[in-house]
């Protein structure tokens, strides 16, 4: 069984340099580079040690300059109460005194996301799906879901909250980045303006609140705290295990029970709808397992044994229930590499310009900060040529129609690149080989091109497609993305008939990048 490794070590000489690399930030203004350095070595440094607290009051120190007073003010209670040198306590004194002299004039930085909310009623019993949203099962598609009334380009009808989720932070992905550790609440995912307080143990995990720090010590963070550098490279098997730890604790850690619960309910057939309280652990448990169905395999077992010899805690597990581990942790994987879904989100750091020194698009800015499980998204099936659209708002997935769709008609998202983006051969080639199925969606079927060879229909919908286009990366602001996503829906309504045609392709396009608009946050450094 090996040590932890010298990386997840706290150590003082680490903590000092970090805060060195964040001062440095600081006197160039680079403020959001600079807070990043401070949490590293907020992570790094030794509990009790006056490290801690001068972590704090640098950044305190930032805050201030970025007229975030409020947040100044908390960092230096937080300096005060960890150990900050008495001798320096009249530099926080008079940064204290200047934050409640300028309080009035603090940046507000509430990032109001009310436009998303349910076009329709909402399911009595499942309030975060629209009302007209039914479950189906056939022999063709199994379990799917159906609206009994049309839905048009635009309607919100589904807000879903993750049943499981972790953090990101493998640089193997080009829109992933190793310091999203210290960006966000290891639990919930939220940055929180970068104002995080470290993991008393380990150096890559970092919380919102003490709430946050208390929930996911209590339900995983106990099993991941030792190994956590290695589930942050491990890639789909973090999730995976992150499932079985939070299955764990809802039997208050006791694998026997979970063992009894997991051998009672094989086979069980339970799925978002068959849920009756959303905050009943064991339900969401047994709705997750239930998606490994019997005609889905993966082709190789992930292995799991090396993650649990690396902790004394995991091995003793491993050692005296091998077999139902594995057994379950197969069945999980199923799971893991089906259903898990991407969160993506924007970066706080401004940084806007392309390879032409232009404005990027708002798809550009987004960055996968994390990967979860959601029941309901689980549902749909796929097609090359989706009538709905998925995005992240904080760690919601929203679902939005994007294409009109009639009573009666079954949702269907996009498992990979659409039609008009990648040859139908290698679309097929995918799916087949992570999904064990032949696609037979109406682009495949009808042999949809790629957008270079997609008709034009309507060369003035074309013309305006085009400008609205170009025009999205300058909008000033929510009201205006708002304003324009309208009229984008509107237009693709009137002109859907001629759904597959270059112009709406690219109106499509614009309406997702809309959506992103509306998301981004109030405050950037």
């Amino acid at each position: 069984m090996k040590n932890m490794d010298d990386e997840l070590r706290k150590s003082n000489k680490v903590s000092e340099s970090c805060r060195s690399e964040g001062n440095r930030f600081y006197v160039q203004r680079i403020f959001f580079d600079a807070i990043l350095k401070y949490n590293e070595s907020l992570c790094y440094a030794v509990n009790g040690s006056e490290n801690v607290g001068l972590a704090y009051a640098n950044r305190s120190a930032v805050y201030f300059e970025m007229k975030l007073y409020d947040k100044s003010l908390r960092n230096i209670e937080l300096a005060r109460a960890n150990n900050y040198p008495e001798k320096n306590y009249e530099i926080l004194k008079k940064r204290e005194s200047k934050c409640k002299e300028l309080m009035k004039n603090s940046l507000t930085t509430v990032n109001d996301l009310s436009f998303f909310k349910l076009s329709y009623e909402g399911n009595k019993d499942y309030p975060s799906i629209a009302a007209c949203l039914e479950k189906r099962i056939n022999n063709k598609y199994g379990r799917h879901i159906i609206t009994n009334k049309a839905l048009n380009v635009g309607d919100i009808i589904a807000i879903e909250d993750p049943v499981y989720k972790v953090i990101k932070s493998d640089e193997r992905y080009s829109t992933c980045y190793a310091n999203n550790v210290y960006q966000r609440c290891e639990n919930c995912l939220d940055e929180n303006l970068l104002d995080l307080i470290p993991c008393t143990f380990c150096t890559k995990a970092m919380y919102c609140s003490s709430e946050c720090m208390n929930y996911s010590f209590t339900h995983y963070h106990k099993y991941e705290c030792s190994i956590v550098e290695d589930l942050l490279r491990s890639g789909i098997k973090h999730v995976i295990l992150r499932i079985f730890f939070e299955g764990l604790s809802a039997f208050n850690h006791d694998i026997n029970k979970f063992k009894e619960f997991v051998k009672e309910n094989e086979g069980t057939n339970f799925s978002f709808f068959e849920v009756k309280n959303s905050k009943n652990s064991r339900e969401l448990f047994l709705a997750t397992l239930s998606l490994a169905s019997k005609e889905v395999k993966v082709d190789t077992a992930l292995e799991f044994e090396e993650l649990f010899k690396k902790s004394e805690t995991l091995n003793s597990l491993w050692i005296n229930h091998q077999n139902f581990i594995t057994n379950l942790l197969q069945k999980l994987s199923i799971v893991g590499n089906r259903d898990i879904h991407g969160i993506g989100a924007w970066s706080l750091k401004q940084n806007g310009m392309d390879e032409h020194n232009e404005p990027k698009n708002p798809s550009q800015y987004q960055q996968l900060i994390g990967n979860a499980c959601y029941l309901f998204s689980s549902l749909l099936n796929h097609s090359c040529a989706p009538n709905i659209k998925r995005l992240n708002v904080g760690c919601k997935n929203v679902i939005v129609v994007c294409r009109p769709i009639s009573a009666g008609d079954q949702l269907f998202d996009s498992y990979r690149q659409n039609f008009n983006l990648l040859p139908k051969s290698m679309r097929q080639e995918s799916l087949m080989k992570d999904y064990g199925f032949i696609c037979d969606c109406e682009a495949c079927i009808n042999e949809w091109p790629l957008n270079k060879d997609l008709d034009v229909i309507n060369d003035s919908v074309l013309e305006y497609a085009w400008e609205s286009h170009d025009e999205l990366p300058y909008l000033q602001s929510k009201a205006i993305a708002v304003k324009r996503y309208k009229e984008y829906c509107d237009k693709f309504m009137k002109h859907g008939k001629n759904f597959p045609s270059a112009e709406l392709v690219i109106l499509q396009e614009c309406i997702s990048n809309c959506l992103l608009s509306i998301t981004k946050p109030s405050f950037q450094f």
